[in-house]
């Protein structure tokens, strides 16, 4: 049975039991009782994420992710040992929405974790805040959720669109350059966010783009975009493609020879190191990409080798490395609680109070949101020891923190 207030428990304290072992023992024992039995039973945790649709495959990494921290902790934190419940939303609002609703009502999870689409993250948000159940955004990067649809009890442990833009504009306007670049992206949510706030900031740093293109999500013949491209010959390309869409996209601009006549910028998701590279192969190098995670990253190397050992040599990209990391800040923050995750305030706090080390890096939260403070790094693409492309560590942007509320 599940006691989710702490009282005295239906048990009564005999006589005897008072004598032997002191009054004052025995009622403290019979009022601790409950927080005890909660203890003792499993934590619940619920994974919302895609095993379906478009954003299969990042998904499974994530599964991958967070399922490695959990072996790695013995399938325990905070003296409960862990059930973890797994829901595909299909990367589709209503039925991510259908999922946590599941999930709170059938399952009685304690915590939510995961959703790759930002869809899906605004659509959930208030379903958990009026159950009050503490989330987790491991992957989903809309601004809204840390300006206006911030919310109390739900945490992001990754970055927001503008962290990415942002810091994809000082690097192009402080190393590359300050006008005659294009922007190119997918014509959706995520794209539109991406690339205006590369711009808006570009702009504010004084600098100027010539030409903005956009073609639907899911494009698989990009030449109208090259043709212009090579027409225009910019001084650089800022664009946002995510997975199979990234894939063909820089397989192309190597097929339109441009790979090593433009420079080439985008979000991590634009050269992931699971989901991107390995397809796109050389077409990949040269690259540069912001990203709040690199297997090149001071503190990723136990967990890249440890994913390795478990996904037969595979590299970590961003939904792996999310899924890990909202791991590592669950068990933070469930252990610094002793396990009691019904005392929401408390639970906060331990998020809030005390940064936590991670694959990432030191990670810490802004009390206005509940938005992780990140170091961004810029990875550029180069081959590795073993002749693979790889996101090596070439600057990083310490401490970003996302504009909040007010922005």
């Amino acid at each position: 049975m599940k006691l989710d207030t702490i009282g005295v428990t239906p048990f009564t304290i005999s006589r005897r039991g008072i004598l032997a072992g002191g009054s004052a023992l025995a009622l403290a024992s019979a009022i601790g009782a409950p927080r005890i039995a909660r203890a003792a039973e499993p934590l619940r945790i619920g994974l919302v994420t895609s095993l379906s649709g478009t954003f299969t495959s990042l998904g499974e990494s994530m599964r991958a992710g967070l399922q490695l921290l959990l072996a790695e902790a013995g399938n325990e934190m905070g003296g409960r040992a862990v059930e973890l419940i797994v829901e595909d939303d299909q990367g589709k609002p209503d039925e991510g929405v259908r999922k946590v609703r599941k999930l709170l009502s059938q399952d009685k999870v304690d915590i939510i974790c995961g959703v790759i689409s930002a869809a899906v993250a605004l659509a959930i948000r208030d379903v958990v805040t009026e159950a009050q159940v503490p989330t987790f955004i491991s992957n989903a990067s809309a601004n809204a959720l840390a300006r206006e649809a911030a919310s109390p009890l739900v945490f992001r442990p990754t970055k927001t669109s503008w962290m990415l833009g942002s810091t994809g504009a000082r690097w192009v306007h402080d190393r590359i350059a300050k006008s005659g670049g294009m922007t190119l992206g997918a014509d959706y949510a995520a794209g539109r966010e991406y690339i205006g706030d590369f711009v808006s900031t570009f702009q504010e740093l004084g600098g100027s783009v010539d030409e903005q293109l956009w073609t639907p999500l899911g494009t698989t013949d990009f030449a109208p975009l090259l043709t212009n491209v090579a027409a225009a010959g910019p001084e650089f390309v800022y664009a946002f493609f995510p997975g199979a869409d990234g894939v063909r996209f820089l397989q192309q601009m190597r097929d339109f020879q441009l790979t090593d006549r433009v420079k080439l910028i985008g979000p991590g998701a634009l050269f992931d190191q699971e989901d991107v590279i390995p397809a796109a192969g050389d077409a990949a190098l040269g690259g540069v990409n912001t990203f709040q995670q690199s297997p090149d990253a001071p503190n990723a190397r136990a967990f890249v080798e440890a994913y390795g050992r478990a996904r037969g040599g595979r590299l970590p990209g961003e939904a792996s490395t999310a899924g890990y990391v909202t791991g590592q800040v669950i068990k933070a923050a469930v252990d610094a609680v002793a396990g009691d995750v019904a005392d929401k305030e408390r639970f906060k706090r331990a998020i809030l109070d005390q940064p936590v080390e991670t694959a990432m890096g030191r990670m810490a939260f802004d009390p206005r949101n509940n938005q992780a403070i990140l170091d961004i790094f810029v990875n550029e693409v180069k081959k590795d020891a073993e002749g693979r492309p790889f996101n090596t560590v070439v600057h990083i942007y310490e401490g970003v923190r996302d504009p909040g509320p007010q922005a």
